[in-house]
């Protein structure tokens, strides 16, 4: 990838949030593991939600080579 297709890529403000929303959702996994009132049910929903945005960075990713 050339070097201004791999800057303007990496700006990408749609990658951006969707890393910030990957992020945030690892957090979230995490204070509800400590948590002990969460149940399997919400944990799962959201390791869900967190594959799903992780497979749309990938798609970017892949469709940006």
């Amino acid at each position: 990838m050339p070097a201004t297709a791999a800057s303007a890529f990496l700006e990408n403000p749609h990658l951006k949030a969707l890393k910030e929303k990957h992020a945030d959702l690892s957090r979230q996994i995490e204070e509800a593991r400590k948590d002990l009132s969460t149940t399997d049910f919400y944990l799962t929903q959201l390791k869900k939600q967190k594959l799903i945005i992780k497979e749309k960075i990938e798609g970017l990713c892949d469709a940006e080579s």
